[in-house]
């Protein structure tokens, strides 16, 4: 089973592996640019982390609504559940 810090780091370090394959002068271009086209919309660390603490916060037992409220307030939504998954 994967837990939520694994899953987090496995995202931050597979966008680091694509910037890395877009600078790799040694791979073909079609490569460093299917890797470029990927990061155009992959989330950033600071987007990863701003999901993790709005669903730690939506999951917390934490009385402090006002608190919960300005998290929520605050988030921006990044995903979406509406996409149809690969066939």
């Amino acid at each position: 089973m994967t837990l939520p810090h694994e899953r987090t780091r496995a995202l931050i370090k597979t966008e680091e592996f694509l910037r890395e394959l877009t600078r790799s002068p040694e791979l073909p271009q079609d490569i460093r640019s299917h890797a470029k086209s990927l990061l155009r919309h992959y989330p950033s660390a600071d987007q990863i982390f701003s999901l993790g603490r709005l669903e730690e916060c939506l999951e917390s037992d934490t009385p402090n609504y006002e608190f919960r409220k300005r998290v929520i307030a605050w988030h921006q939504p990044l995903l979406s559940s509406s996409l149809e998954p690969p066939k």
